[in-house]
C-alpha cells in the first residue's frame, strides 16, 4: 500500500518531470531547476539518484536541448537539490523550538483565513516562466534594467507570469476586476512560517496603475513572507550544513526581495536566505524559524512603514541574533 508520503513525493515528481517537457523557452534553466527541485528529494532519501537521472534527462531532451547541455544541466541541478534535502510532509516537525526559552502566548484570534490550498496550487501551476511573457519580461527588464533577471527568477522559481487567458478562482479579483483584466499578472507565493505556500501576491506589470499589488480578495495574509529557497529550508525547520555564515536579507515588497533572492549562486549556494515582508508579514512564529547567532541585515525601506517594520522585526530577533540595519544609499530598486 503506498502511504501519503509516497504519494506526495510521486505527485511532485511527475508534476516536475511534466512541466520541463512542455517548456518551450528558457529549456537549460527549466532543466536546471527541475533538476534542483527533484534533487531535494533525491537528498532526503525519497528517490532514487539513477531513477531522477533517467527521468529528467529524458524529460529536457524532448525540450529540444542538445544531449551534452542537457545532461550537464541536469546533473548540475540535481547537485544542488542533493545539497538541500526537501522535508517530506509526514517528517515535518509539528513545533520548531529555539535555543532561547519559549513565552507562553494566549492565542485570542483567530487563525488568519487562507485561499483553498488546491486553488492556490493550481493557479501557480497554470502560470508560466517570466521571459515567456513578453509583457511581463518588459517590466523585469524595466525594473532592473537587464533581462538577465528573468533567468535567475526562473532558475529559482521565484516569480511566474499569469497568462491573460487562463481561468481565475473567485478570490484573484479586485474592485477594477480579475487579475489579469487588471494587468496583475506577475505571480510571487507566500509563505507561512512551516514552509507552506499558502497564497499568492500580485503583482501589476503596468506601473501607473494603483495599486501595485493585490492579495486574494477576502482572505487574510498576515504572517506570510515571500522567501527564497533557503529561507524555505529554514521555516521548515531545517538549518543546512553547508550554509555558512549564517546571514539573512530581510527586505521589504516583491521588487526589492527578488533583487536579493535571485542572487543565490547556482551549484555553491551559501547564502543569505532572502524573507520579503510587507505589513502585517512578519511574526514571532516566523521570527523563531532564525537560527540563533544569525546575522540579520534589515532592509526595509526608510520611510515610517518601513522603519517600523524593521523596530518590529528587530524586537522578535534581538538578545539572540546579530542585528544591521541598511542604509539608505545601498537599497535595491524599487
Amino acid at each position: 500500500m503506498t502511504s501519503p508520503q509516497d504519494a506526495y513525493v510521486r505527485a511532485a515528481l511527475d508534476a516536475e518531470i511534466t512541466s520541463l517537457r512542455t517548456t518551450s523557452s528558457g529549456r537549460a534553466c527549466a532543466a536546471f531547476r527541475a533538476a534542483a527541485a527533484i534533487g531535494g528529494f533525491v537528498g532526503a532519501g525519497a528517490v532514487a539518484h539513477d531513477e531522477a537521472e533517467e527521468l529528467l534527462l529524458s524529460a529536457a531532451l524532448d525540450t529540444g536541448l542538445p544531449e551534452r547541455e542537457a545532461s550537464r544541466h541536469v546533473r548540475r541541478g540535481l547537485l544542488r537539490g542533493e545539497k538541500a534535502p526537501r522535508i517530506l510532509p509526514e517528517d515535518r516537525p509539528r513545533s520548531f523550538v529555539t535555543s532561547r526559552s519559549a513565552k507562553p502566548t494566549l492565542t485570542i484570534d483567530p487563525p488568519p483565513s487562507r485561499p483553498p490550498r488546491e486553488e492556490v496550487d493550481a493557479l501557480w501551476s497554470a502560470s508560466i516562466p517570466v521571459g515567456s511573457d513578453p509583457e511581463v519580461a518588459e517590466w523585469f527588464r524595466y525594473r532592473y534594467r537587464s533581462l538577465s533577471v528573468c533567468e535567475h527568477i526562473e532558475l529559482w522559481d521565484l516569480a511566474r507570469a499569469l497568462p491573460s487567458d487562463v481561468g481565475l478562482p473567485g478570490w484573484a479579483r479586485s474592485r477594477g476586476g480579475r487579475w489579469n483584466g487588471t494587468g496583475h499578472r506577475i505571480l510571487f507565493r507566500l509563505w507561512d512560517h512551516t514552509g507552506q505556500a499558502v497564497s499568492l501576491r500580485a503583482r501589476c506589470v503596468d506601473p501607473s496603475v494603483i495599486p501595485k499589488s493585490l492579495v486574494p480578495s477576502g482572505f487574510s495574509v498576515k504572517g506570510l513572507v515571500l522567501s527564497d529557497p533557503l529561507g524555505l529550508q529554514l521555516l521548515s525547520g531545517t538549518v543546512p550544513e553547508w550554509w555558512e555564515p549564517h546571514e539573512i536579507i530581510i527586505s521589504e515588497g516583491e521588487v526589492d526581495w527578488a533583487t536579493w533572492a535571485s542572487r543565490q549562486p547556482e551549484v555553491d549556494p551559501q547564502g543569505p536566505a532572502c524573507f520579503g515582508v510587507e505589513a502585517g508579514s512578519w511574526s514571532q512564529d516566523v521570527a523563531d524559524r532564525i537560527p540563533d547567532g544569525a546575522a540579520v541585515v534589515l532592509r526595509t525601506h526608510h520611510d515610517a512603514p518601513g522603519e517600523r517594520y524593521a523596530e518590529q522585526i528587530a524586537e522578535t530577533l534581538r538578545g539572540r541574533c546579530r542585528l544591521f540595519r541598511s542604509m539608505p544609499e545601498r537599497e535595491g530598486v524599487r
